[in-house]
């Protein structure tokens, strides 16, 4: 049984089984640490993000000299310091930006999950009942966020980031095991 992939992917997936199992117990364990710790874990992806955004604002700033028109170089140097004025404030202010967030986040998993429940009745797709079931429970993972919100903003992002790496693990674990039996 190839599971649909070639066969000198397979032959790589093969060799690497062991690799892709060391990073997944090693992902599990990380993806564990972030649930159990996830004030720090919201923490440092907060600042996470706003070290992205200054080193993206560098780039945008580099990027902006080396642009012959002077309309390009005015949008590219303005776009470079709101980057790193965002990233600064990010960082500066770690806990006040989590909450903010995930305030933002409650409000996109409440309307996601009603754009997926509208699509699936207004769309013929063949998982109409998954789609729904996605819908409403991301609907109730939006309600349940914004009604310990502000408090769940000390936690959330971490335990998502946590659920997500954890998964990762997961998968990565169970593509190990298909190998070693193919």
């Amino acid at each position: 049984m190839n599971y649909g992939i070639n066969s000198s992917a397979l032959k790589q997936i093969k060799e690497k089984a062991s690799w892709f199992l060391a990073l997944g117990i090693g992902l599990v364990i990380l993806g564990t640490l972030a649930i159990l710790y996830s004030f720090m874990s919201t923490i440092f992806s907060v600042e996470y993000l706003g070290f992205l955004f200054i080193v993206l604002g560098i780039f945008e700033g580099v990027q902006s000299f080396k642009l012959n028109l002077w309309g390009s170089f005015f949008l590219h140097l303005f776009l470079s310091v709101l980057y790193i004025a965002s990233g600064i404030f990010i960082v500066t202010y770690p806990v006040l930006n989590a909450i903010t967030l995930t305030l933002f986040l409650a409000i996109f998993f409440f309307i996601s999950g009603i754009a997926k429940i509208i699509f699936a009745f207004t769309k013929k797709v063949p998982h109409k009942g998954w789609l729904v079931f996605n819908g409403a429970l991301t609907i109730v993972l939006g309600i349940l966020i914004w009604l310990e919100w502000p408090m769940s903003g000390l936690w959330v992002i971490g335990v998502l980031t946590g659920v997500n790496i954890l998964f990762t693990g997961w998968t990565l674990i169970m593509l190990a095991s298909m190998a070693k039996r193919i």
